[in-house]
């Protein structure tokens, strides 16, 4: 995701405002690395920005997400999660507790080709599904 500066920058250009309100969810994503989903995100922010609504937050991912600074992640839980490290790594997504954690790992594909398809190529990752260690322990446990 781009600096809080660049992002205003952006909205500037494109004839748009900067909120407070629009401040305080980029400030909120700015280096999270937890994968949060919309619903987490409102009830995070609105204890400091009681105002906000629910529209304005989705109004807000999906203009990041258009422009690039975030990646939504169906990680199987019903919910949509967003992810502002865009760079290319490795995501691990537990298929029971539905955990995404960001690996160490680095992706087979370092970098992406600007268009493949017709798609217009804006970030891209690697997504490996399989069983956090609690969920491993848990599920070898009720096994025996």
């Amino acid at each position: 995701m781009r600096t809080i500066e660049e992002l205003t920058e952006q909205v500037r250009n494109n004839g748009g405002k900067v909120t407070a309100q629009r401040l305080l969810i980029w400030q909120t994503l700015y280096n999270n690395r937890t994968h949060p989903t919309a619903e987490e995100l409102y009830q995070k922010l609105k204890q400091g920005s009681p105002t906000l609504s629910l529209t304005t937050l989705y109004n807000t991912l999906n203009e990041l997400a258009s422009w690039g600074d975030i990646r939504r992640i169906d990680n199987g839980d019903g919910s949509i999660h967003y992810d502002p490290f865009v760079e290319p790594h490795v995501e691990l997504v537990c298929l029971i507790c539905h955990k995404v954690v960001d690996s160490q790992s680095k992706p087979a594909l370092l970098s992406a080709p600007e268009e493949m398809d017709g798609f217009k190529i804006i970030s891209h990752s690697e997504q490996y599904y399989g069983y956090c260690p609690v969920c491993r322990d848990t599920f070898n446990q009720i096994k025996k």
